[in-house]
Protein backbone atom coordinates (compact mmCIF):
# COMPACT_ATOMS: atom_id res chain seq x y z
CA UNK A 1 0.00 0.00 0.00
CA UNK A 2 3.06 2.65 0.73
CA UNK A 3 4.34 1.36 -2.43
CA UNK A 4 1.29 2.64 -4.49
CA UNK A 5 0.93 5.82 -2.60
CA UNK A 6 5.16 6.65 -3.29
CA UNK A 7 4.33 5.22 -6.95
CA UNK A 8 1.94 7.85 -7.03
CA UNK A 9 3.38 10.66 -5.50
CA UNK A 10 6.64 10.12 -8.08
CA UNK A 11 3.87 9.90 -10.83
CA UNK A 12 2.00 13.44 -9.79
CA UNK A 13 5.99 14.61 -9.33
CA UNK A 14 6.63 13.35 -12.86
CA UNK A 15 3.51 15.22 -14.50
CA UNK A 16 3.79 18.23 -12.10
CA UNK A 17 7.43 18.61 -13.46
CA UNK A 18 6.17 17.85 -17.26
CA UNK A 19 3.84 20.39 -17.10
CA UNK A 20 6.41 23.47 -15.07
CA UNK A 21 9.16 22.59 -18.28
CA UNK A 22 6.55 22.98 -20.50
CA UNK A 23 5.22 26.26 -19.24
CA UNK A 24 8.62 27.31 -18.57
CA UNK A 25 9.40 26.59 -22.41
CA UNK A 26 6.15 28.42 -23.55
CA UNK A 27 7.39 31.19 -20.86
CA UNK A 28 10.45 31.74 -22.58
CA UNK A 29 8.66 32.25 -26.08
CA UNK A 30 6.79 34.78 -24.93
CA UNK A 31 9.48 36.90 -23.23
CA UNK A 32 11.34 36.63 -26.35
CA UNK A 33 8.17 37.79 -28.44
CA UNK A 34 7.71 40.54 -25.61
CA UNK A 35 10.95 41.49 -26.07
CA UNK A 36 10.51 41.95 -30.31
CA UNK A 37 7.35 43.24 -29.50
CA UNK A 38 9.08 45.99 -27.18
CA UNK A 39 11.32 47.15 -29.81
CA UNK A 40 8.86 47.56 -32.60
CA UNK A 41 7.20 49.43 -30.26
CA UNK A 42 9.40 51.52 -29.49
CA UNK A 43 10.75 52.07 -33.11
CA UNK A 44 6.99 52.78 -34.05
CA UNK A 45 7.08 55.69 -31.38
CA UNK A 46 9.76 56.99 -33.00
CA UNK A 47 8.79 56.61 -36.70
CA UNK A 48 5.51 58.20 -35.11
CA UNK A 49 6.93 61.50 -33.66
CA UNK A 50 9.20 61.68 -36.92
CA UNK A 51 6.26 61.37 -39.43
CA UNK A 52 4.42 64.36 -36.44
CA UNK A 53 7.87 66.87 -36.66
CA UNK A 54 7.78 66.61 -40.18
CA UNK A 55 3.95 67.29 -40.23
CA UNK A 56 4.81 70.37 -38.20
CA UNK A 57 7.07 71.89 -40.36
CA UNK A 58 5.01 71.55 -43.81
CA UNK A 59 2.57 74.26 -44.47
CA UNK A 60 -1.35 73.53 -44.66
CA UNK A 61 -1.38 74.29 -48.48
CA UNK A 62 -5.44 73.91 -49.65
CA UNK A 63 -7.27 76.39 -47.51
CA UNK A 64 -4.70 78.57 -46.93
CA UNK A 65 -3.42 78.77 -50.23
CA UNK A 66 -6.61 79.58 -52.04
CA UNK A 67 -7.65 82.21 -49.26
CA UNK A 68 -4.26 84.39 -50.05
CA UNK A 69 -5.71 85.04 -53.46
CA UNK A 70 -4.37 85.87 -57.09
CA UNK A 71 -0.57 84.98 -57.76
CA UNK A 72 0.44 88.05 -59.49
CA UNK A 73 1.03 89.94 -56.51
CA UNK A 74 2.47 87.08 -55.24
CA UNK A 75 5.03 87.24 -57.58
CA UNK A 76 5.74 90.68 -57.66
CA UNK A 77 6.36 90.77 -54.24
CA UNK A 78 8.80 88.17 -54.80
CA UNK A 79 10.38 89.82 -57.91
CA UNK A 80 10.51 93.09 -55.41
CA UNK A 81 12.31 91.32 -52.84
CA UNK A 82 14.87 90.00 -55.24
CA UNK A 83 15.36 93.60 -56.56
CA UNK A 84 13.98 93.23 -60.16
CA UNK A 85 12.21 95.63 -61.69
CA UNK A 86 8.73 94.89 -62.54
CA UNK A 87 9.49 95.32 -66.80
CA UNK A 88 10.94 91.37 -65.65
CA UNK A 89 8.01 89.85 -66.15
CA UNK A 90 6.54 89.14 -69.31
CA UNK A 91 3.80 86.67 -68.85
CA UNK A 92 2.07 84.93 -65.96
CA UNK A 93 -0.09 82.25 -67.00
CA UNK A 94 -1.91 80.50 -64.27
CA UNK A 95 -3.51 77.09 -65.39
CA UNK A 96 -7.41 75.43 -63.75
CA UNK A 97 -7.23 73.11 -61.29
CA UNK A 98 -6.63 69.17 -61.87
CA UNK A 99 -7.68 66.00 -59.60
CA UNK A 100 -4.44 63.90 -59.41
CA UNK A 101 -6.11 61.23 -57.25
CA UNK A 102 -8.63 60.36 -55.17
CA UNK A 103 -8.93 57.80 -52.16
CA UNK A 104 -10.86 57.09 -48.97
CA UNK A 105 -12.31 60.58 -49.15
CA UNK A 106 -9.12 62.58 -49.56
CA UNK A 107 -8.70 64.05 -53.06
CA UNK A 108 -5.32 65.40 -54.20
CA UNK A 109 -5.19 68.43 -56.55
CA UNK A 110 -2.63 69.91 -58.50
CA UNK A 111 -2.22 73.41 -60.09
CA UNK A 112 0.25 74.74 -62.07
CA UNK A 113 1.35 78.17 -63.37
CA UNK A 114 3.75 79.44 -66.68
CA UNK A 115 5.63 82.43 -65.55
CA UNK A 116 8.16 84.26 -68.03
CA UNK A 117 10.56 86.67 -67.38
CA UNK A 118 12.71 88.82 -69.55
CA UNK A 119 16.34 90.33 -69.53
CA UNK A 120 17.86 89.28 -66.21
CA UNK A 121 21.10 87.63 -65.26
CA UNK A 122 21.58 84.24 -63.88
CA UNK A 123 22.62 85.94 -60.38
CA UNK A 124 19.14 87.60 -60.62
CA UNK A 125 17.55 84.76 -61.64
CA UNK A 126 18.76 82.81 -58.31
CA UNK A 127 17.92 86.04 -56.01
CA UNK A 128 14.08 86.20 -57.67
CA UNK A 129 13.81 81.61 -56.95
CA UNK A 130 15.92 82.59 -53.07
CA UNK A 131 12.40 84.92 -52.66
CA UNK A 132 10.11 82.95 -54.08
CA UNK A 133 11.07 79.98 -51.95
CA UNK A 134 11.37 81.90 -48.93
CA UNK A 135 7.93 83.30 -49.14
CA UNK A 136 6.01 80.66 -51.55
CA UNK A 137 6.34 77.12 -50.06
CA UNK A 138 3.21 75.69 -51.71
CA UNK A 139 4.12 76.65 -55.12
CA UNK A 140 7.54 74.91 -55.95
CA UNK A 141 9.33 75.55 -59.59
CA UNK A 142 8.77 71.72 -61.33
CA UNK A 143 10.74 73.14 -64.51
CA UNK A 144 13.44 76.13 -65.13
CA UNK A 145 13.76 76.62 -68.77
CA UNK A 146 16.94 79.11 -69.83
CA UNK A 147 17.74 80.56 -73.24
CA UNK A 148 19.25 84.25 -74.12
CA UNK A 149 16.92 86.77 -74.44
CA UNK A 150 16.56 88.80 -78.19
CA UNK A 151 18.13 92.21 -77.94
CA UNK A 152 21.39 93.41 -77.67
CA UNK A 153 24.25 91.38 -76.28
CA UNK A 154 26.16 92.24 -73.03
CA UNK A 155 28.80 94.31 -71.88
CA UNK A 156 31.99 93.10 -71.92
CA UNK A 157 32.52 90.98 -68.50
CA UNK A 158 28.62 91.49 -68.14
CA UNK A 159 26.30 88.78 -67.95
CA UNK A 160 24.29 87.62 -70.44
CA UNK A 161 20.54 88.41 -70.76
CA UNK A 162 18.43 85.35 -70.42
CA UNK A 163 14.82 84.46 -71.09
CA UNK A 164 13.52 82.10 -67.82
CA UNK A 165 9.82 80.18 -68.39
CA UNK A 166 9.30 78.78 -64.75
CA UNK A 167 6.96 76.00 -64.28
CA UNK A 168 5.84 76.49 -60.46
CA UNK A 169 3.06 73.97 -59.51
CA UNK A 170 1.13 73.86 -55.80
CA UNK A 171 -0.33 70.09 -54.61
CA UNK A 172 -2.66 70.04 -51.98
CA UNK A 173 -4.86 67.43 -50.22
CA UNK A 174 -8.37 68.16 -49.79
CA UNK A 175 -11.61 66.01 -47.94
CA UNK A 176 -14.09 65.45 -50.97
CA UNK A 177 -16.44 67.85 -50.89
CA UNK A 178 -14.58 70.52 -49.14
Amino acid sequence: MIRHVVMLWILATIALGCAITLSCAAALRAYRSLGIASIRLSETIRDAGTITEIRARLPAYSLRDEARGSLTPRVTTAMERAGLPAATLVSLSPQAESGLAREGGVQLSSRRATLMLSNLSLPQLGRFLDAWRSTEVAWLPVSIDLSPASGKPPDAGGDLPLRVVITIESRSLKEAGS
